[in-house]
């Protein structure tokens, strides 16, 4: 873990946890990285670099421009690259997709606390190479609304084997899955998401959450990143507290794979757990927590 052990002394001793590690019920979950560049301390997704998996990127959420950092597994900053002609109102999730060989990355311009956004953005780049440019540009852009009216949006993913987008909001229960193209015939147009369904999979803030914590308790449930495996072999989604895994049987529909009950994958304490990120094989994420000292976690998958 090269550049780790001061940083994570610290972050242990401040977290008050015994070990970097956590084992439990075929998951393990290692810390791996600190991340503590005052450039990226409010980190709300990330994924692993399609063309070199010893790099993240990274993107920070409003009122930061909009620009994408790159990582090292162990925290490590990189460098970074602006984003032409594109604006962070509120960035909340990154996805890496490979489309007709290509890889690209998906930036969710989708936060909306206060409920107040008309249609909200998703800019598509192509994943730059390092030694990175000053710059690039946007491949395409998808504006969207939502059927139901603004909502708060940090769960994005992309499906590439069936060019679909989706989509997960805060703060609603039951919770519910929307759907895009991602390639919609007219990319002037504002798109209305489609509304695929409901469920009731992933437990809300408990009492003990919300008597704890009092103001920001009943948020612990709520859910701020989306992974899938491009192989669809399983789903993972974030939340506050925890990492959860829904298996994918062959042939069936993402929302029948989020009614079955997930597995719970608990994490060590994390400051706010805010993006997930997947290795190239699958076999294990990148978990990446908001605010520095922000730790890195790396959970083997089930």
């Amino acid at each position: 873990m090269r550049g780790v052990g001061r940083a994570a002394s610290v972050l242990l001793s401040v977290l008050g946890i015994a070990a970097a590690t956590a084992q439990s019920r075929g998951h393990r979950s290692e810390l791996i990285g600190i991340i503590h560049d005052p450039a990226i301390s409010e980190i709300s997704g990330a994924t692993v670099a399609q063309h070199d998996q010893r790099h993240l990127f990274a993107i920070n959420d409003s009122q930061n421009s909009a620009t994408l950092h790159v990582l090292s597994h162990d925290g490590s900053a990189e460098g970074q690259v602006h984003i032409n002609n594109a604006e962070n109102r509120d960035w909340e999730d990154l996805a890496a997709f490979t489309l007709n060989g290509r890889p690209y990355l998906l930036i969710a311009d989708t936060g909306d606390n206060g409920g107040l956004r008309a249609s909200l953005t998703l800019y598509i780049v192509a994943e730059p190479k390092l030694p990175l440019p000053e710059s690039i540009d946007i491949q395409w852009r998808i504006r969207f609304r939502l059927p139901e009216g603004p909502r708060d949006i940090e769960a994005v993913a992309v499906d590439a084997a069936s060019a679909s987008i989706y989509l997960i909001a805060k703060r609603h229960f039951p919770r519910v899955l929307y759907r895009l193209p991602l390639r919609p015939a007219d990319p002037d147009v504002i798109q209305l998401a489609e509304r695929v369904g409901t469920f009731n999979t992933l437990p809300p803030a408990s009492n003990v959450e919300k008597n704890r914590e009092p103001k920001f308790g009943r948020f612990q449930g709520d859910i701020t990143s989306l992974a899938l495996d491009p192989e669809r072999r399983y789903a993972l989604l974030l939340s506050y507290r925890d990492l959860y895994f829904y298996r994918r049987a062959a042939g069936e529909s993402l929302l029948q794979s989020l009614a079955r009950k997930p597995r719970r994958m608990r994490l060590p304490p994390m400051p706010q757990a805010e993006a997930i990120a997947l290795h190239a094989d699958g076999g294990y994420a990148i978990v990446v927590s908001e605010r520095l000292l922000a730790p890195i976690y790396r959970v083997t998958i089930p």
